[in-house]
């Protein structure tokens, strides 16, 4: 009798897997699961034979995608604590952080660098978040001579970024 368990899996072998890819996610996941369905069926040894072997088969792959599943929060679960004893593992190392400080003070003298226009009207466009039309109203210049003053600065910052 148990040795017509696995060959109902076997027969039904396509239909097992789309229905535990369903249940992972993963069509990948669902081979695992309906290989480990098939060691558990081959020792099975149920005290009753099964009314319907294809039912029975496809409880056992569910209890396996189950199975799964709960692996699955307990090993997030433990990476979780993990991260939360040993950090943000997704924090930036030494060298990052020493490369970004250089590119910022890099960045701070071409920004020092430039005419006090072309500052004031950095300053006034992205930190302070006024249009074109504004900086100029509240500067006296023109437009024109926002867009050229900008451009100085962005490109001035530009060579910083690219080199």
């Amino acid at each position: 009798m148990p040795a017509c368990l696995p060959q109902t899996l076997v027969a039904h072998y396509s239909e097992i897997v789309d229905f535990l890819s369903l249940r992972t996610g993963s069509r990948e996941t669902a081979r695992d699961c309906a290989q480990d369905t098939w060691l558990r069926l081959n020792t099975a040894r149920p005290s009753l034979p099964p009314a319907n072997f294809k039912a029975y088969v496809f409880r056992v792959a569910a209890n396996i995608a189950m199975d799964w599943h709960r692996q699955r929060r307990r090993e997030e679960a433990a990476l979780e604590q993990y991260g939360a004893l040993h950090g943000d593992a997704a924090a930036p190392d030494t060298f990052d952080t020493v490369a970004a400080a250089d590119t910022i003070r890099r960045l701070e003298q071409v920004l020092l660098a430039q005419p006090t226009r072309s500052i004031e009207v950095f300053v006034a466009h992205k930190l302070d978040g006024l249009s074109y039309a504004e900086t100029a109203r509240l500067l006296g210049i023109s437009v024109s001579a926002v867009e050229k003053h900008m451009m100085r600065v962005l490109l001035a910052c530009q060579t910083v970024l690219a080199g």
